[in-house]
């Protein structure tokens, strides 16, 4: 057992005697217990014991195991305003039946909740303390480190459970070893960071499950230098589970990364008004990046509008959000977008093709070239598409053809003696059909190649007789040509137009060349003896190559499109 002001844990079968005697503001904590009133030792927070506003740690831990003969807890629930506690108030492994609200009070030492049940809720409202440990403690009730609070040294609730809010309202965290940790903690209501919190150093919740909102808007967060001289990472909920939405909005500044890697928001992530670089340095270092959201999913929208500073070195890699939204003050440089998939662009965030193109652009340096990321492009095309804005998406698409040509990509895996006929084949691909997505220019490039080939047919349609097939089963008609009233009636006429469709038409026939061919020496003999072929013949194969190369070129469209339709 411990002596009136000793600091170790009560033993059992305490009782008030042992704290006889009794110092002033002790004498009104006890009548105010009994009572089931606020134990009102002064009005400000005290900054050092006074033999008037201090009250022993051990009393306060015998009054929140429910207290004793001749000192009753009324109502369940201690309450007690501007004292000063000395000693450590150690509650590790205890079971209190009650609720602690200690509003405007200082603490000599660290509290101790390592394991214990709160039975209610745990309050430190507008209270200095050097650091609270509560590590597997479950809180059926509220945990609240609000109103003003200051702590300047370890919060560690590892593991803690909270039934209801995690309330931190305008919490400042301060001093040299400052740091949050709430890895794995399980909170049944929201967490609340708002009204201007401030930390100096990390705020961690790795794991941690939220069964309602995190709330930080206007939150002020400042990571600590490591060694290296690189900023460390401000706010860390990297695969926290979120069951409602996540507001880091309304002038919430992170000096450090903020990092969601793995995190489960099933609500929305409003980043509105947020400032991500507070102090500039971001992007400071290899990889450094402000916001990291690496595999996350979002089941409402992400908003990243009207940020105060462009995000520099975004990770969002294999995230997926169900709508985006962000304007021109968003994006930085050095942005990870691979694998990032969202559904559709939300109310207010541009969809045209220049600020899209230049949102892609700003990757970083080695996705645009020696190792390219192509899926960054076809998701923005896809979700274009969806969304009806056709226009802006075949831009997307082009852009994305021009860049592999810039960074020589186009031909990369072909023999290298065959790269340039793959570079001719896109280059021309692209020029006819506007690497599929603009099919007009195919309609045009047929229906150009069908009237200048049916005009050279038909200024030179005496230059054409019977095939070979016919004149083996008629000789007679080997000097017969279109015009040639010997002609059978059963044979079509010869129509230069007709003719050039059913060359430029792969698969079809139209009875054209099946009874109609280029004769020998009728056109241009001296050009026929030249290229040893009639010029008429050679241009129907070139016609039919093209129809062939064209019909192809139709093929690729659909396919593309087709799986930009599947994306979006």
């Amino acid at each position: 057992m411990t002596g009136a002001r000793g600091s170790a844990p009560l033993p059992a079968g305490a009782s008030l005697h042992d704290f006889e005697p009794l110092l002033p503001a002790e004498r009104i904590v006890l009548r105010a217990a009994a009572a089931s009133d606020i134990a009102k030792i002064g009005y400000r927070r005290p900054r050092a014991p006074t033999p008037d506003q201090s009250v022993r740690a051990e009393l306060l831990a015998f009054l929140a195991r429910g207290g004793g003969a001749g000192a009753p807890v009324a109502a369940r629930q201690l309450q007690i305003m501007g004292a000063w506690v000395t000693g450590r108030l150690d509650l590790a492994g205890a079971s209190v039946p009650l609720s602690l609200w200690l509003y405007r009070c200082g603490f000599a030492a660290a509290p101790l909740f390592d394991g214990a049940h709160v039975l209610g809720s745990l309050s430190f409202a507008d209270c200095t303390l050097p650091g609270l440990r509560a590590e597997g403690c479950r809180i059926d009730g509220d945990l609240a480190l609000s109103a003003g609070s200051d702590i300047e040294g370890e919060v560690r609730l590892t593991r803690t459970r909270v039934g209801r809010e995690l309330n931190c309202e305008r919490l400042g965290l301060r001093g040299a070893r400052c740091l949050f940790v709430a890895d794995a903690m399980q909170i049944g209501g929201d967490l609340n960071l708002c009204g201007g919190v401030e930390a100096i150093g990390e705020m961690r919740f790795i794991g941690a499950r939220i069964g309602g909102d995190l709330r930080a808007s206007a939150a002020r967060l400042t990571a600590d230098i490591d060694p290296a001289g690189a900023r460390g990472v401000a706010l860390n909920l990297d695969r926290a589970c979120v069951d409602g939405s996540v507001a880091l909005d309304a002038g919430f500044s992170a000096g450090g990364a903020v990092r969601l890697q793995q995190v489960e928001i099933r609500g929305n992530l409003d980043c509105s008004g947020a400032d991500f670089d507070a102090v500039g340095d971001a992007s400071w270092g290899a990889g450094g990046a402000g916001l990291v959201l690496t595999r996350a999913q979002i089941g409402g929208c992400l908003s990243l509008q009207r940020l105060q500073t462009p995000l520099q070195g975004a990770s969002l890699i294999d995230a997926q959000v169900g709508s985006l939204i962000d304007d021109a003050s968003t994006w930085g440089l050095h942005l990870e977008l691979d694998g990032f998939r969202y559904k559709r662009f939300g109310r207010g965030a541009p969809t045209d093709a220049a600020t899209r193109l230049d949102w892609l652009l700003r990757q970083r340096a080695a996705h645009l070239a020696t190792d390219f990321r192509p899926e960054p492009w076809r998701q923005l095309v896809g979700v274009l598409r969806h969304m009806g804005h056709d226009a802006s998406a075949r831009a997307v698409a082009l852009g994305h053809e021009r860049q592999l040509r810039k960074i020589g990509a186009i031909g990369r895996g072909a023999p290298r003696g065959l790269r340039w006929l793959v570079r001719l084949g896109h280059a021309a691909f692209g020029l006819v059909a506007g690497y599929g997505q603009r099919p007009l220019r195919l309609l045009a490039s047929a229906l150009a190649v069908w009237l200048l080939c049916g005009a050279a047919y038909w200024g030179a349609a005496g230059g054409f007789a019977p095939s070979a097939a016919l004149l083996v089963a008629a000789p007679r008609l080997a000097a017969c040509r279109p015009d040639c009233p010997g002609l059978p009636a059963t044979l079509p006429a010869f129509q230069p137009l007709v003719y050039s469709l059913d060359l430029l038409l792969p698969l079809v026939d139209l009875q054209q060349q099946r009874h109609w061919a280029p004769a020998r020496g009728a056109v241009a003999p001296a050009l026929e003896a030249a290229i040893g072929t009639p010029p008429l013949r050679l241009l129907g194969w070139v016609e039919a190559a093209c129809g062939w190369a064209l019909a192809l070129a139709a093929l690729v469209c659909l396919a593309r499109w087709a799986a930009h339709d599947r994306r979006g």
